[in-house]
């Protein structure tokens, strides 16, 4: 994952330590996310629309956990 970015922005510390030690697969599928501005947008519309995890992941093809792990990033920028 862009944690290297993570660390520069000083958001390392603020994380869960349950998000550090996430599988490649979630990283990678939440990397691509956070790093597209587009599919950070829907990710952001829907969660603005009331939309919960499950629904978001079923609407963006993520699974729940890897929405979990951008709601938390989202919540720390």
């Amino acid at each position: 994952m862009a944690w290297d970015r993570i660390k520069e922005l000083n958001l390392d510390d603020k994380l869960k330590n349950s998000l550090k030690s996430i599988s490649d697969k979630d990283s990678d599928a939440v990397e691509g996310f956070i790093m597209d501005p587009d599919k950070l947008q829907m990710v952001k519309d829907l969660m603005h629309d009331g939309s919960d995890s499950r629904s978001i992941g079923d609407a963006v093809g993520l699974t729940v956990r890897q929405v979990d792990i951008i709601k938390e990033l989202l919540g720390k920028l």
